[in-house]
């Protein structure tokens, strides 16, 4: 059996991101599988002309499918890749090689319907996602030929893990980074008037457009241009606190800032969405600074032990604000930066919980597992499985 591992970046733009950056899950899932890595391809300028038209996704997915033969296992890490790749291994009568497809906002339904059609005339497979919310959206549109597996997302400790830092003169940082569903109109309005520096790294490897700030007060800078990596693990060190403000969206928008905030040992206030439950443990804030530790039940690593019992540290690591609620999140703010022995706690506990629940080579052992083993039997009513 040979593994294909389709990936969402060009060869070059990878080797731009690895240099002097962490470690990339899908060259790991390559080494720990031996598979090999279908790189995507610049867009075509010449040559046939459904080359010009076609998206890189659809023609990575033509290629893998080209490639794939009896009994192979084609990895995709999302389902712009993996959707077309069903249909493409169909029409190349090549039911038997089994797909593995990881989900992001996959309950879409314009994603559901192909889904659940592709997974029940075409190949198996299972589909991995990373959201609970997704998870619970998305089981029953599978196919029996399919199972749903349920993965902890990952960062590298190694790399994003505490340092000394030299704390800035002047005003508290407070650090927002990334573009995807970001509501930074909500953190400027929050933000007006505060007695804090707040930095907007809003440039996006990952991110196809740019999330608009608004109005920015004087206090705050916003950053277009992605970060070098070394430059944004020196950013994290240096915030008080690191703001996640996402829109209310259903999938885990923000997951990658708010375990590299864990792992460097930030406290993090996130937006308490559809989509985002599975990482901060910690109460949600009201727009007096009133806690409501109910939150703490409904959301954190303890979601992903269905099935199987799961350590959880007690200790708060971030606290929740509900959706476009710029009073709670400058109530939120205001509150850890009046408490520095509590942003302190809730940072150790966010480095482990990064080390315990979210490490690159976990998240890596459980695909290579999912990849390698067989296919198992139909799962229940969110009898969802944690992998291992």
């Amino acid at each position: 059996m040979s593994v294909l591992i389709c990936v969402s970046a060009t060869e070059a733009e990878t080797e731009r991101l690895l240099n002097a950056g962490p470690r990339r899950d899908f060259i790991e899932l390559a080494e720990a599988t031996g598979g090999a890595i279908l790189f995507q391809q610049a867009k075509a300028s010449r040559g046939r002309a459904w080359r010009r038209l076609s998206g890189p996704h659809i023609r990575q997915a033509w290629h893998a499918a080209g490639r794939a033969r009896c009994g192979d296992t084609v990895f995709a890490d999302g389902e712009h890749i993996g959707i077309p790749l069903l249909a493409f291994l169909l029409l190349r009568f090549r039911r038997s090689v089994r797909v593995v497809m990881l989900g992001h906002l996959i309950a879409r339904p314009w994603k559901a319907i192909p889904l659940a059609v592709l997974t029940r005339i075409g190949s198996q497979g299972t589909l991995v996602v990373h959201s609970v919310t997704q998870a619970e959206r998305i089981q029953s549109t599978l196919g029996g030929r399919w199972d749903l597996r349920l993965v902890p997302y990952q960062v590298d400790t190694e790399f994003w893990r505490p340092g000394e830092a030299t704390a800035p003169s002047g005003p508290a940082t407070i650090l927002a980074v990334g573009s995807e569903h970001r509501d930074y109109v909500t953190l400027s309005k929050a933000a007006r008037n505060l007695d804090v520096h707040v930095r907007i790294a809003a440039g996006s490897h990952w991110a196809r457009s740019l999330a608009a700030a608004g109005e920015t007060p004087a206090n705050v800078e916003y950053i277009t241009e992605p970060l070098p990596f070394a430059e944004l693990r020196a950013a994290y060190a240096a915030a008080a606190i690191v703001v996640v403000p996402l829109e209310d969206v259903a999938n885990q928008s923000g997951v990658t800032t708010i375990l590299e905030a864990m792992s460097m040992g930030r406290p993090v206030i996130t937006t308490a969405n559809a989509g985002q439950r599975e990482c901060i443990s910690g109460p949600s804030v009201d727009s007096e600074g009133v806690l409501d530790p109910r939150t703490a039940d409904e959301r954190g690593p303890q979601l992903f032990a269905t099935g199987r019992s799961l350590d959880t540290d007690d200790d708060p690591d971030g606290y929740y604000v509900a959706p476009g609620d710029s009073a709670a999140l400058r109530a939120a703010i205001t509150k850890l930066l009046d408490e520095p022995e509590q942003r302190t706690a809730m940072g150790a506990s966010g480095r482990r919980s990064a080390c315990g629940h979210f490490t690159l080579d976990g998240y890596v052992d459980s695909l290579r597992d999912i990849i390698e083993r067989p296919t198992p039997e139909r799962l229940g009513a969110l009898d969802t499985r944690v992998a291992p």
